[in-house]
This record gives structure tokens, C-alpha cells and sequence, in this order.
């Protein structure tokens, strides 16, 4: 009886490992991001760009989640790109946005 609980024990600890899907890194948040982008600014068919920039405006939030920011004070557009926050960089009020 102890071995057949314990069979069961391991057995759900695995299913319930194998379930728990770990969150992408920055990195690979960074690059689905610059790719997403690059979908949205394509010409091509309406739907995907939109669906482009739907996604790439997803993965924009989960950086800022992150605690990165795109671009700093004082930057031109061309110039920006993602990096850790610093007390210099542009902070996205999303509570703001919304209120306006």
C-alpha cells in the first residue's frame, strides 16, 4: 500500500510540474517584441498587422511589468530601445492613459 501511494505521489508531483509552464525571460520578451513590431509597421494584409500590433502592445506591457522602459528622457524616436529602468528613462503611465 505505501509503494502505491507513494507511485501516486510522484505521479502528481510530475503532471503537476509538467502543467507549470514557466514565464519567458526578458530576452525572449525582447525579441517576440522586435519581431511583433516589425509585423505591425509591414504592409501586407490588415488583419495580421493589426494582430501584430495588438501582440506587440501585449509584450510592451509584459516588459514594462518587468521593469524595463523604452527609451530615456530627452531621446528622439529612432534612437530608443528597451532597457532596465533608470531614473532617466520614460515611464509608461498605463492608470494615466486610461483617464484621458
Amino acid at each position: 500500500m505505501r509503494i502505491a501511494l507513494a507511485a501516486f505521489s510522484c505521479l502528481v508531483a510530475a503532471s503537476g510540474a509538467v502543467a507549470q509552464q514557466q514565464p519567458p525571460t526578458v530576452p525572449e520578451l525582447l525579441t517576440a517584441e522586435a519581431k511583433a513590431a516589425l509585423g505591425c509597421e509591414s504592409s501586407g494584409d490588415p488583419a495580421i498587422i493589426r494582430e501584430q500590433c495588438r501582440l506587440r502592445d501585449r509584450l510592451s506591457g509584459r516588459l514594462a511589468q518587468a521593469g524595463y522602459c523604452w527609451g530615456r528622457k530627452g531621446q528622439t524616436d529612432e534612437t530608443k530601445e528597451w532597457h532596465a529602468c533608470q531614473p532617466d528613462s520614460i515611464f509608461e503611465d498605463d492608470i494615466e492613459a486610461v483617464q484621458r
